[in-house]
């Protein structure tokens, strides 16, 4: 009888937990928009601006034709949020801190999806609400001082005084909650080991907000670098005339003042700083406490170990690459037509203006992927496994093989494409083309052979076994062989088609040669992978001795008693290596 009663108490304490959880998710949340949107309404009524939306709730009064009955409108139900949601969150938060009383509950999974999703929430109303506040101040200040001023033509609001009051309050309300759910996340981790699933969703809830501040704060800044140096360039040159007539408005129809380029820039980088700030302190307010957990925290070795941090970091690795491999092949390729024949200045653009964004994304992503990159090296130095810190290495040595060898592969394709339809006389490829696929060879090819050559460096048979190198030539295999089945194909296709209508115009014979030299170079990618791969399983096949990386638990003082203590029992033996 007792046993049958067990699992029923066990899952009544579950749905205790997730009702209690999901009641204070739902309440605290309701506080945060009472809060803000009274504090919002109060500063549209004070400053005599029209009522916007209801902030974080913009649906809910989507009917503006009614102005009169706004205000009370809102406030009745931003009241209503505070009055229920207050109550609600008291009583059941109560009880779940009355529960954290005992070790299980405060380490439970329920009560970490309760707290880093508010942190999660909260932390992004925070970021994209003071952005926005900040924004609007800047360039309302600047180009919104009197009425009637040259403000309107950016599409900046004109109540932006009421709008930024009101985006302030949301990101002080979110705040406010946000500080109150962070402390209680690090007293829980201070009180109780939390681990499994409870420490998973704390780590994707904080690696989260990390990928999203670095992509915001990189990308703005690229973007504001790109927008100052492209007006810098085409202030220092002069364009051709353009000969086309420029409209003029119907008889007495009057233009609004249009702003100058300089104007223009000014109000976007008004716009970009705040943009910037927010995703840096987005990034670093949440990578920096993270960094010193790995070290400081009673948690340390759990952090370190955490799955979602390598995916953060190897996502963070992999859009730096890959922007700066972009950057780097669109610079060329800028710089590749005009030594083909395009004119350096063109109407509207010039060398120096299409180099803009390259310069901006390599300014930014280049120091990012170096500052990652020694992340990665230094997570493997704190792995005291040999095993686990080979493995980090060869992900991020593999991932950059992988993503130069897809340009390579593109790059070259399309530069013997080019060369033969020159020598046909057929090239219908303008300058930008070419010179890109020459740029995706020398950039892709670049990376492809510096990390391709590391990883030669250290073949041996655990690196012959590793499932980064596996996957690697696999995935290199499959490419290779879905651009031959596509290729091939559409050779084919255009040789039957030609042999059936007993047509071989030169234009059909160009076609099928890009096909064949598509499917050429994707075989050529697919055979080359799978020699790797045989040559791989023929050593370790023939291998009479293999070599594993094996782990084991010694109970010991410190590090250094451990290994004296293995020393001593594998003796002198030349087939094993102590490597800790």
């Amino acid at each position: 009888m007792s046993a049958a009663t067990v699992p029923v108490t066990r899952a009544q304490t579950v749905i205790q937990r997730a009702y209690v959880y999901a009641v204070a998710l739902v309440a605290v949340h309701m506080i945060v928009l009472g809060i803000a949107n009274i504090l919002r309404v109060l500063a549209e009524i004070a400053l005599g601006a029209p009522s916007g939306g209801f902030t974080g709730l913009p649906f809910v009064f989507a009917d503006f034709s009614r102005p009169a009955h706004q205000y009370r409108e809102q406030a009745s139900l931003a009241i209503a949020l505070l009055a229920v949601g207050t109550p609600a969150w008291w009583i059941h938060f109560g009880m779940a801190q009355r529960a954290a009383r005992s070790i299980e509950e405060r380490a439970s999974a329920l009560r970490s999806v309760y707290i880093h999703t508010v942190v999660f929430v909260t932390a992004l109303l925070v970021f994209g609400y003071g952005q926005r506040a900040a924004r609007l101040v800047l360039q309302g200040t600047t180009f919104g001082s009197t009425p009637g001023d040259s403000f309107g033509v950016f599409g900046l609001e004109p109540e932006w005084q009421a709008r930024a009051a009101g985006a302030a309050a949301m990101a002080l309300a979110a705040a406010v909650a946000l500080a109150f759910h962070a402390r209680l996340s690090y007293r829980d981790r201070q009180a109780v080991t939390i681990d499994g699933r409870a420490a998973g969703v704390r780590h994707l809830a904080m690696y989260s907000l990390v990928v999203i501040g670095f992509l915001f704060a990189a990308f703005s800044s690229t973007q504001a670098i790109s927008d100052i140096w492209r007006r810098i360039a085409d202030a220092s040159v002069a364009f051709p005339p353009v000969d086309r007539p420029i409209p003029s408005p119907p008889p007495g129809v009057t233009l609004p003042p249009q702003p100058s380029r300089d104007d223009q820039l000014r109000f976007e980088l008004l716009g970009a700083v705040p943009a910037i700030v927010a995703g840096l302190a987005l990034w670093l307010g949440t990578w920096l406490p993270l960094q010193r957990g790995i070290t400081a925290a009673p948690d340390a070795e759990m952090e370190r170990r955490s799955i979602i941090r390598k995916l953060a970091i190897y996502a963070i690795v992999f859009v730096s690459v890959l922007s700066v491999l972009v950057a780097s092949t669109t610079a060329l390729t800028a710089i590749g037509r005009r030594l083909l024949g395009d004119p350096i200045v063109e109407p509207f653009t010039s060398l120096w203006h299409d180099l803009g964004g390259s310069v901006a994304g390599l300014v930014i992503f280049a120091p990012m992927w170096i500052f990652h990159r020694r992340v990665v090296q230094s997570e493997a130095a704190r792995e005291p496994e040999v095993v686990r810190a080979a493995t980090i290495r060869r992900l991020y040595t593999y991932l950059i093989s992988a993503i130069g060898l897809a340009g390579v592969a593109v790059g070259a394709a399309g530069t013997i494409g080019v060369l033969g339809s020159q020598i046909m006389g057929m090239n219908t490829h303008a300058h930008d083309e070419t010179a890109t696929y020459i740029s995706l060879v020398l950039v892709g090819g670049a990376a492809w052979a510096f990390h391709w050559r590391t990883a030669l460096a250290r073949l041996d048979d655990d690196e012959r076994r590793s499932l980064p190198r596996r996957g690697y030539l696999y995935l290199s295999i499959l490419g290779g062989v879905l651009g031959l089945l596509v290729f091939g194909s559409a050779a084919l296709y255009q040789l039957l088609n030609g042999v059936l209508a007993f047509s071989f115009p030169l234009s059909r014979w160009h076609d099928i040669w890009h096909f064949v030299v598509d499917s050429s170079v994707a075989g050529a990618v697919a055979w080359s992978s799978f020699r790797m791969l045989r040559a791989d399983r023929a050593v370790l096949g023939t291998s009479a001795d293999e070599t594993f990386a094996m782990t084991i638990a010694v109970r010991a003082s410190d590090r250094a008693a451990a290994r004296a203590r293995v020393a001593q029992l594998i003796g002198t033996d030349p087939d094993i290596t102590l490597k800790s």
